[in-house]
């Protein structure tokens, strides 16, 4: 009986054990999903951030995304990187209604030579959130001739609805 006991509470040690290590990892992993989105996007060999927007209002023949803006001074980058640090939180946004979707470029140069280029999606919702999500590459589905609203349905397919972060307004 004693010898049976013994085996009962080992086992429920373990179990315990296994269980507190298990969510400490969880909540490690919540807490780094901010932090992996400023480390995927750092300020080494950050040359510019080129930011497009897709716009209902735009010319016939402006291809889409639109170019904005081009963001090379340093406070300029600086400022930007600062605003990622906002993340909070990753988030499906299948029930949002998208009303305007951004791109940002960041071009990584090490001399005159581009080593690479990272991708973030930035929307906006008809309630005023606003999200943001890494993407790998601009696949030729997101270049469009001319944007209406029935593409933004197919552009979030492409993005996904899922792992967005919620962010404050950009400060562009």
């Amino acid at each position: 009986m004693n010898h049976r006991l013994i085996l009962l509470i080992m086992t429920l040690t373990i179990i315990f054990f296994l269980w507190g290590c298990s969510s400490k990892e969880k909540t490690m992993t919540n807490d780094q999903t901010h932090e992996s989105l400023v480390s995927d996007f750092t300020a080494e060999n950050l040359h510019s951030i080129g930011v497009s927007e897709y716009r209902l209002d735009s010319l016939p023949y402006k291809a889409q995304p639109e170019f904005l803006v081009f963001l090379s001074e340093e406070e300029e980058k600086k400022r930007i990187l600062r605003w990622m640090e906002t993340a909070k939180n990753k988030t499906d946004i299948s029930q949002a209604k998208i009303q305007k979707i951004y791109v940002l470029q960041f071009q990584y140069q090490i001399g005159e030579q581009v080593v690479d280029s990272k991708y973030l999606a930035y929307v906006e919702d008809s309630n005023g959130a606003f999200y943001v999500k890494p993407f790998e590459k601009m696949v030729p589905e997101l270049n469009l001739e001319k944007f209406t609203e029935k593409d933004i349905d197919s552009i979030m397919k492409i993005l996904g609805i899922d792992n967005w972060y919620i962010v404050e307004k950009a400060p562009l």
